[in-house]
């Protein structure tokens, strides 16, 4: 009987290592019938809606297909002893002997081997810094804005039944990359007069009440962020995150393939962005403190979002030109090597609408963009062009309640910067006192001289606007 016992084990580890092997398939299976809910959610014409949703109902089909093959052959493989056992396999299947039989050789099966060789980075589950569940999870919602949309609308309704009303002033952190956007969001949130959305409300981001009562993790081990900066991240630490919400609104009809473009702010739209902030308050722990986002892309909504609220807060923060244009240059080639290595990362930085560098780098068009930065983008040119158009549409902006900040003033003294945010937006806080930091970046390659006088005029300009 013991033989029958190791055969069963060897059967069920077969069975098992064949689902794990297969993996991709349920994943598929998975998000094809998110897909088919996300077309019957969706608006728009109706033909198009309903070619959408057979196409998905074909994909969906054609997994639960094969889905229910690998079933039925995983249940021939679990089989394999009645082959010797005959009638007295059901009686060994159903034992406590076959049950401890089944339980090891499938447990064994998801540990050994430990990689599986066709399981690759095509499939959406190669080696990569998030686990297969993670990745599944972000494509089931992220890619699918109406089922995320839904589940953020029922969130909003509740809110407001509660007695939740929106708040118009608010305040962004804005600028391009590499400009200590990320240091003074963390430090304003650590205030307490402030809260953002963080790592923990990933993926479910539009709906962040629903997600914390399925997920509400500690900070975590706290870990250097991929950009390699020393700016150490946990699952409560603030993040970029809020253009999910326009991306999914929009239709992200603002991201062609050639550039992020300026684009329109309907008052529904700026309605129901305040209800989305009103319900991330609400998740959070102080729901009394002004919502906060970093946003790098918000220069392409500004002039839409002023004329429609004159009491939301905006920070622009700056840096010198050249070093700023050397440091996303060294971004962009960190993360188009990261990014080959790992395709996840850039579909995770897609749904964030993040191409300010790397492969799905994407320059942005505001109405003063004369022309888009052009050539190489391995060269400081190309990023000391993509600079002046982003700060000379910053400088051509509604001036009410927009508060210019240098890179350089910031690191020399934080507290003076923290502090004069906080009094500007009018809350109650003491800034601590975070020592002076310097960041000496070393600039190779020559520049085009007309070029960096340019930008130098404009860096001075924003200067004098910051001291004003």
């Amino acid at each position: 009987m013991s033989g029958a016992w190791v055969l069963l084990t060897i059967s069920s580890y077969a069975a098992l290592l064949l689902l794990r092997r297969n993996a991709p398939l349920l994943h598929r299976l998975a998000i094809q019938s998110v897909a088919v809910l996300d077309g019957m959610l969706s608006d728009g014409d109706d033909d198009a809606k309903l070619a959408a949703l057979e196409a998905a109902t074909g994909r969906l089909l054609r997994a639960l297909f094969s889905f229910l093959l690998l079933l039925w052959v995983g249940a021939l493989l679990i089989g394999v002893p009645w082959l010797f056992q005959g009638e007295g396999f059901l009686d060994l299947l159903l034992s406590w002997q076959g049950i401890v039989a089944v339980s090891a050789g499938g447990t064994l099966a998801f540990f050994l081997p430990r990689t599986l060789p066709g399981v690759t980075a095509a499939s959406g589950l190669g080696a990569s810094s998030h686990s297969a569940l993670d990745q599944l999870l972000h494509r089931m919602l992220l890619n699918h804005p109406h089922v995320h949309m839904r589940l953020m609308r029922r969130e909003i309704q509740g809110w407001r039944k509660g007695g939740g009303t929106p708040r118009p002033a608010f305040l962004w952190v804005t600028g391009l990359a590499r400009a200590g956007t990320t240091s003074v969001l963390e430090r304003l949130v650590a205030t307490g007069a402030y809260h953002s959305l963080n790592y923990a409300n990933m993926p479910l981001v539009l709906a962040p009440g629903l997600w914390k009562r399925f997920h509400n993790p500690g900070t975590g081990e706290l870990q250097e962020r991929s950009h390699g900066d020393g700016i150490l991240v946990g699952l409560d630490s603030a993040e970029a995150l809020e253009e999910v919400f326009f991306r999914a609104m929009t239709g992200r009809n603002y991201v062609t393939d050639a550039a992020l473009e300026a684009h329109d702010v309907t008052p529904e739209l700026h309605s129901t962005y305040l209800d989305y902030q009103g319900i991330a308050l609400a998740s959070g722990t102080r729901p009394d403190a002004m919502y906060v986002a970093k946003n790098n892309n918000a220069l392409l909504r500004y002039p839409a979002m002023r004329r429609l609220n004159r009491d939301f807060h905006a920070v622009v923060m700056f840096r010198d030109p050249l070093t700023h244009a050397e440091s996303l240059r060294a971004m962009h080639r960190k993360y188009v090597a990261m990014q080959a290595d790992d395709p996840f990362v850039k579909e995770y930085m897609d749904w964030l609408a993040h191409h300010e560098f790397g492969l799905g780098h994407k320059p942005f068009r505001f109405p003063s963009t004369q022309d888009l930065p052009s050539g190489d983008l391995d060269s400081l040119d190309y990023w000391l062009d993509l600079w002046i158009n982003h700060y000379s549409e910053a400088l051509d902006l509604d001036a009410h309640r927009l508060h210019f900040v240098s890179y350089e003033a910031y690191c020399a003294s934080p507290q003076d910067v923290l502090q004069r945010i906080v009094d500007a937006t009018s809350r109650e806080a003491d800034v601590p006192a975070y020592e002076a930091y310097v960041n000496v970046r070393d600039v190779e390659d020559d520049v085009d001289a007309k070029r960096l006088a340019q930008a130098r005029a404009l860096y001075a300009e924003m200067v004098g606007r910051g001291q004003s």
